[in-house]
Order: structure tokens, then C-alpha cells, then sequence
């Protein structure tokens, strides 16, 4: 008779050090929830950055060889005890570290000159252009991004989308008599605006939400003639906990948006032509273990949250 799978050792660790180093033959185990992939987003984004030094870095690769996804699948998914998580952010940190330094953030040269206060207010659109796609911002049409050359036209094109999530850290549960709360970017405000001939830069800011549900965010789209895309920076103060909050991209096909976290990625489609997702955060604290449940607070990510993407040439 079969036996029934049973919960990876490593959830019922509560530091890294306890973490077996060979799981034995105590299996089956059951993998981890197939929604799973945005949870502990703060260590989805560490593991992107750690696999990018790991692809270059022989003493990355061998920093993090004891903690290989076939023996601990349950710690790259995150469905781990705060404990646990927080050791292996730490080495995921020291694999990044090995490789080197991290490339500067592109941006306008110190000199150029910046456009804020009243000045910017009077601007009725700004552009942001690359060497491929560019972006306008208005309050008529929010971002508006273009890129001629793949006959992309998208108008407010990017949402965000906020929903009370009622699961674990297995997987995302909304309630079915509970609909998302949608927001434009196009509420965000403009607060700095630099032309530097070859680099143009914009900052948005502003809060995502209204009432008690909400979070503080800054928006940076950067531009850069000897670059096909826009960079778009987004910044997020995670305050809440239970609720799970996206970025919604309309308009644009997901191999035309690269985004540096292990995939958190969903297509949509519907009548309205659909849209992509990406989760920003996904703010649950509890996790199933055995027959029962563990807090897990650390995982509602109550922090400052930053995510990179490339808009107009994605990795598909």
C-alpha cells in the first residue's frame, strides 16, 4: 500500500542549522503548494540576484551546493519557518556578495539639471525614452508605453491590483464574494524629472489604496538611449498583512517584460483583451506543517519592498 506523502522535514525546522542534510528515506514527501511562487517575495527577490551570481561565480555555486533544490525544495519555495528563512536570506547574501560587485543602477548624470515643485506640476505629460520603447506619464492616460517597432500602443497600462488573501504560504485563497481593488498609476504623482540628453528619468510617488488598506510607493522609469527597453523601479512599504497586491501590465505581451525575481508571473485573459501580472507582495503568516498550522510572521513582509523591470524586452 502506497504511503501517503507527509510534509518536508525541513518545515518543521526552525533554523537553518537544523535543516538535514540528506532527508533520508523517510519519504514521500509532498511538495511544497503549486502556489507558492510568491511567498516571502522578499526571498524570491534575493534568490533571483543569487542565481545571477551562482550562472557567473564558481564560489557562488559552491556557497549555496549544500542547499540544492532537490534536497530542499521547501526552502527555495519559502514554505519554511521564519527561522529558517532568515538563514538562508543570509547566505543567499553571501553567495551575491562572492560574485563581485553589483552593477551600478543606471541613471542621469550628476549634473543634469532636475525639474521638481511647481515647474513639473505645469508639465501636462512627460516622456521617458529608451533606444526602443518609450514611456509617457499624464494624469489623462497614466503610462502610456510605445514601442513602434513590435507595434505596441498601450495606454494606463499599468495597474495595481489588491486582493485579501485568506491562504498559507502554500498558495494564495481569496474569497469568492470578494472582488480585487484596482488603481492606476496614473494616481501616482509626478516628483522629479530629469532630461539628460541621452538618459531621462521620472519619479512617481504616492499611496497605492485608499483608507486603512494601502501602500507608499515610488515609481522610477528611466530611460536610456543605448538601451531597447525602460527600466521601471517600483518601491513598496508593506504595512498590511493579509493581502496580496500585483502590478497589473495591459497591453503588453509578457515576453515584452522582464522582471528580476524567480518567477512570480501569471497571463490573464478576458474579454477586455487580458492583461499580466506580476506579485509585488503577498503579505500571509501562516504555514501548514504536518496536520496543523505555524505562525510565521516574517513572511508577511512588513517592509520596503523593491522591484526591478524591463519594459519592451522581456526574457519570455
Amino acid at each position: 500500500m502506497p504511503v501517503a506523502p507527509t510534509t518536508h522535514p525541513d518545515r518543521a525546522a526552525a533554523t537553518l542549522a537544523q535543516l538535514p542534510a540528506d532527508p533520508g528515506p523517510a519519504g514521500p514527501f509532498a511538495a511544497p503548494g503549486a502556489g507558492a511562487a510568491d511567498c516571502r517575495i522578499d526571498l524570491k527577490l534575493l534568490q533571483w540576484q543569487a542565481l545571477q551570481a551562482m550562472a557567473n561565480a564558481p564560489a557562488s555555486r559552491a556557497h549555496l551546493a549544500p542547499f540544492d533544490t532537490e534536497r530542499h525544495p521547501d526552502l527555495w519555495a519559502g514554505t519554511v519557518q521564519d527561522g529558517v528563512a532568515r538563514g538562508f536570506a543570509v547566505k543567499l547574501e553571501e553567495a551575491i556578495a562572492l560574485a563581485g560587485p553589483l552593477p551600478v543602477e543606471r541613471g542621469p548624470d550628476a549634473s543634469a539639471a532636475a525639474v521638481v515643485g511647481k515647474d513639473l506640476r505645469r508639465r501636462k505629460d512627460l516622456l521617458v525614452r529608451s533606444g526602443g520603447a518609450r514611456v509617457r506619464f499624464s494624469r489623462k492616460e497614466g503610462v502610456l508605453f510605445v514601442a513602434r517597432g513590435d507595434g505596441l500602443h498601450a495606454s494606463n497600462c499599468l495597474r495595481f491590483e489588491a486582493r485579501a488573501d485568506h491562504g498559507t504560504l502554500d498558495g494564495f485563497v481569496g474569497a469568492p464574494d470578494e472582488r480585487a481593488r484596482l488603481f492606476s498609476a496614473q494616481f501616482l504623482q509626478p516628483v522629479r524629472y530629469v532630461d539628460g540628453g541621452d538618459v531621462q528619468q521620472l519619479t512617481l510617488a504616492g499611496r497605492i489604496g485608499r483608507g486603512p488598506v494601502g501602500w507608499d510607493c515610488v515609481a522610477t522609469l528611466t530611460g536610456c538611449a543605448d538601451e531597447p527597453f525602460v527600466r521601471l523601479a517600483l518601491r513598496l512599504d508593506n504595512r498590511m498583512v493579509g493581502w496580496r497586491l500585483r502590478a497589473r501590465f495591459l497591453g503588453l505581451p509578457a515576453a515584452a517584460i522582464a522582471h528580476e525575481c524567480t518567477p512570480v508571473r501569471e497571463v490573464v485573459a478576458n474579454d477586455a483583451g487580458g492583461f499580466v501580472a506580476f506579485t509585488l507582495v503577498r503579505a500571509v503568516d501562516r504555514l501548514a506543517v504536518a496536520d496543523g498550522e505555524v505562525a510565521a510572521p516574517g513572511a508577511a513582509c512588513r517592509t520596503p519592498l523593491m522591484h526591478h523591470f524591463r519594459l519592451g524586452v522581456g526574457d519570455g
